[in-house]
Parts: structure tokens; C-alpha cells; sequence
């Protein structure tokens, strides 16, 4: 019987972090967020990225976020997708 229970705690343990880590988790949690990874296509704020069919459209959607924000953004191609995507230039 014990067994069992400390089976059930751990799986509503486990289950309670992923469910936190995934849908709370970002840039200024210290990177809690399990399934954010280089390669996720979420963003800082758990959004999905928005994906571009080609370079030129991502660099003109870059230069527009870069004039209104006053940062600095470009556009890169996914390894994982093969879309263009825009991010912050480092």
C-alpha cells in the first residue's frame, strides 16, 4: 500500500512541475521552462513563433519590429522547420 502512494505522489509531483515549468516558465525564471529549448518554436512568452516562407520577408518583418522597438532583430532560418524566423540580434 505504501508503494502505491508514494507512486501517486510522485507522478502528481512530476506532473505539477512539467505542468508549471511549461506553462509559467520563461526568460526570468531562470529557465525552468521545460519545454523551451534553442530549437522550440515558442517564444520568451510561451507564444508560437511565427514562421516565414522566405528571407526576404522575415528581413522586412525584422526591419519594421527593429525601427518600432529601437532594437536591433534579424531573421534566421529554423534547423528544425526550415521556415524563416525573427529574433534579437546578439
Amino acid at each position: 500500500m505504501s508503494t502505491y502512494v508514494v507512486l501517486v505522489v510522485a507522478i502528481l509531483i512530476i506532473s505539477l512541475v512539467w505542468f508549471w515549468s511549461g506553462r509559467y516558465g520563461g526568460r526570468f525564471r531562470g529557465g525552468t521552462s521545460l519545454r523551451r529549448r534553442p530549437q522550440s518554436h515558442t517564444n520568451a512568452r510561451g507564444r508560437p513563433k511565427r514562421g516565414y516562407a522566405t528571407h526576404d520577408q522575415a528581413e522586412a518583418h525584422a526591419r519594421s519590429l527593429a525601427k518600432r522597438d529601437a532594437t536591433p532583430m534579424s531573421a534566421y532560418q529554423c534547423g528544425t522547420c526550415a521556415q524563416w524566423h525573427v529574433g534579437h540580434t546578439k
